[in-house]
């Protein structure tokens, strides 16, 4: 009796020939999704192989840009932030929070695009077969880096998410700001009368004052300490952004090289001839 899993062979076939089975249905539609995925996968791939050249030329020009760089990059923003703060240590550091935004975006879309390129190797390694799993150590190797930089970035992510919080705190330690206080007071009057013309009468009335006041140390002036520690910060956070930024198109670069020398044996780790997961192809080889 021959069942789905007859195999299509002649009688005088070479036994050490793979030998392709008849699937079921059912495997032959999963098989179909799956080829699905793995091609979808390439192509986002090979997008951002396309377009990397584009995105480190907007990295490096964001670099360029930056405003303290050199050996002195740190004494220079702390004196740059210094005399600024003097005037007015509650407002938001400009040059802080533009490369806060760049510097950010730039991880975000790293990160983002690392998974996608993960993906593509996910989805193209070979079926495993006894013995060895010959072919699969480029994509192991670059499936290596790419999580190494991925988190690189997510971690670069959330060191500098703490920053707004860190500087409100300092800057409510300055005591020459004004400090406002608020008392609210709430009074309720009752009052009863009886025997009126209009026979027996409660009353009930509520009154509600506010009281503000406001005060300041140190006579109202600025504390020149703490404008150094919230400058000494400040600069710390650009220094950190930049070389999170600069750690990122250093790690970008390198995806993308290994990316373009290695695409074959990364989309096709046996050979475009083999009929395994990983070949493009849409059979399974038992």
């Amino acid at each position: 009796e021959r069942t789905n899993f007859d195999l299509n062979i002649s009688h005088n076939h070479n036994p050490k020939t793979k030998v392709k089975r008849k699937l079921p249905s059912s495997l032959n539609t999963h098989e179909k999704i799956m080829d699905a995925y793995r091609r979808k996968s390439a192509a986002d791939a090979k997008s951002i192989l396309e377009s990397g050249v584009k995105t480190l030329d907007a990295l490096t020009t964001t670099l360029a840009a930056l405003p303290f760089s050199g050996n002195d990059a740190s004494s220079q923003a702390e004196s740059a932030f210094v005399a600024s703060l003097q005037a007015d240590v509650e407002k938001a550091n400009e040059v802080v929070e533009s490369t806060y935004k760049v510097t950010r975006d730039a991880l975000a879309m790293g990160s983002a695009q690392t998974r996608v390129l993960e993906r593509f190797i996910g989805l193209h390694i070979p079926q495993m077969e006894d013995g060895n799993n010959f072919g699969v150590t480029v994509q192991m190797m670059f499936a290596k880096l790419l999580k190494d930089e991925r988190e690189k970035m997510e971690k670069a992510l959330s060191e500098t998410s703490k920053y707004h919080a860190s500087r409100a705190d300092a800057i409510d330690k300055f005591s020459h700001l004004p400090k406002t206080s608020s008392t609210e007071t709430k009074s309720t009057s009752k009052s009863n009368a009886s025997g009126g013309k209009d026979g027996d009468e409660n009353k009930e009335s509520t009154s509600t004052s506010t009281e503000a006041k406001t005060s300041t140390s140190d006579g109202g002036k600025v504390n020149l300490h703490r404008v150094k520690a919230l400058a000494a910060m400040d600069a710390q956070m650009y220094l950190d952004l930049v070389s999170a930024l600069q750690s990122m198109a250093d790690g970008y670069v390198v995806i993308l090289d290994n990316l373009e020398k290695n695409w074959d044996k990364l989309e096709n780790p046996r050979g475009k001839g083999y009929g395994g997961y990983g070949s493009g192809g849409s059979s399974m080889v038992y």
